[in-house]
């Protein structure tokens, strides 16, 4: 079976169609998602972006352990056994951390191709202005985005072709043209997009908040909103939905390539995401930051991802599930699907059967979302922790915790950390050890993480 699995880097799940959006346009996934399995509740585990890679390739959690490293050389990864198996394996990427600085996300694929100047990526030195469209000190690193001459190179595209999500697609839909007649083939194709600078062509960001004459701020400092006005905060939004429309619209082109060249009926097909933003929900914007109470919580706009897969004559087109999946499931779900024998040791498990339609064997009593675990007392780490109808965020004992009746508030407003809901607060601490202990996490982080605080 070929497989193919396309990742877009920061889209909120709730910013689609078939998660029930209704104001913003996402017609390709929608109707892909008629095809698939849907899964409800999937979360984030390691945070951020190359932590939540590493949980995929390896198939085992990162945060108890380490946090934005390269690829750990003492692991085996997911695109060396596939390729050993006899697999094709294609990476085809704009986001750049994965491959630059020595990350080394394209170990063990036979090919590789990455689209330059995303964010921060160092490709040009070229002496020529770099205008800002808001207040310097409204924008998240500006002199890191002067250096690297982003804004000069978007002010010359020529047309929505030139944007990163659309060459990034059109490389995978040419590479599949190229490559389909493999015997079997794995190409994992990783974008940026929705990822900030949100710089969407002007008929996207049209769709949204037409006629809008403020500062535009593409790259918002991570922080409470109040450094942002009303109609900024609205204006912010419409750039992000512009974002996800641009990305829908080339996702669509690698679907379309997937049925003109007869691939439905021998490729498994997975659409995910790695975590969401905060765009003025709970007064933030960002994904992450700290407060008086710690580091900010994984509330759901954040945590909870997009995960939908397509497998050729599975029973489950057009079904949905609550099975709680994170990335470490990833590794093994790929491996099942391939035919591939998996190591042990691997703290996912596999999806396979749920694409399948099947009933699986066994399954995750929480998903757990955190930064890498504190090794001192009076570090502030958030992890949140989700059996799907309720969270509990957590930081350790002596720092404030939140829980939350999802089925009841799932935009998280009411904190009901109180006496009269210890018994679920312990029932998700208690999980949440399980995992940690599960993982192997070393004594000296798992101590400080063994107590509740005082309701």
């Amino acid at each position: 079976m070929n497989i193919i699995v396309m990742m877009s880097d920061t889209l909120r799940y709730d910013h689609l169609g078939c998660h029930g959006n209704s104001w913003i346009n996402t017609p390709n996934l929608d109707a892909f998602s008629r095809r698939c399995m849907v899964f409800d509740r999937a979360y984030q585990a390691s945070f951020p972006t190359i932590p939540t890679r590493t949980d995929m390739m390896t198939g085992k959690l990162t945060f108890p352990f380490r946090g934005w490293t390269p690829l750990p050389e003492n692991e085996v990864v997911l695109a060396e056994l596939l390729t050993q198996a006899g697999y094709t394996t294609m990476l085809i990427c704009d986001t750049p951390h994965l491959v630059r600085d020595g990350h080394r996300f394209d170990r063990g694929f036979l090919g590789w191709d990455w689209v330059r100047g995303q964010e921060g990526d160092r490709s040009i030195t070229d002496d020529v202005p770099v205008p800002l469209e808001s207040a310097p000190d409204k924008i998240r690193g500006p002199e890191r985005m002067e250096q690297h001459h982003y804004r000069w190179r978007a002010a010359h595209w020529k047309g929505e072709k030139d944007t990163f999500v659309a060459r990034t697609m059109q490389k995978a839909a040419d590479w599949l043209e190229a490559n389909y007649t493999h015997e079997k083939f794995f190409l994992y194709v990783d974008t940026f997009d929705p990822h900030e600078p949100w710089d969407p062509p002007k008929h996207y960001v049209d769709m949204y908040d037409p006629g809008y004459k403020g500062e535009v701020i593409d790259h918002p400092v991570y922080d409470y909103c109040d450094y942002l006005s009303a109609a900024e905060i609205k204006h912010t939004r419409a750039l992000y939905a512009g974002e996800v429309s641009l990305m829908d619209t080339w996702v669509g082109l690698v679907l379309d390539k997937v049925g003109n060249l007869g691939l439905w009926e021998d490729t498994a097909v997975i659409f995910m995401s790695d975590h969401g933003h905060y765009i003025g929900d709970h007064g933030r914007i960002g994904k992450s930051g700290k407060g008086p109470d710690g580091d900010w919580p994984y509330y759901e706009e954040v945590s909870h991802t997009a995960f939908m897969g397509y497998v050729p004559g599975s029973k489950a087109a057009g079904k949905r599930t609550k099975f709680l999946t994170q990335p470490l499931d990833f590794m093994p779900t790929i491996l099942d699907l391939a035919g591939v024998k998996k190591p042990k040791g691997l703290h996912g498990l596999s999806v396979a059967p749920i694409l399948k339609g099947q009933t699986p064997k066994a399954r995750h009593k929480v998903a757990v979302t955190s930064a890498t675990l504190p090794r001192r007392a009076d570090q502030s780490v958030c992890s949140s922790i989700t059996d799907g109808n309720w969270t509990l965020h957590y930081r350790g004992p002596d720092w404030p915790a939140e829980l939350y009746d999802l089925r009841k508030d799932l935009a998280q407003k009411r904190n009901i950390y109180n006496r009269r809901n210890m018994s679920v607060a312990r029932r998700l601490h208690k999980a949440y050890l399980e995992v940690l202990k599960d993982a192997g996490t070393p004594e000296e982080k798992l101590t400080l993480r063994t107590e509740l605080p005082k309701p």
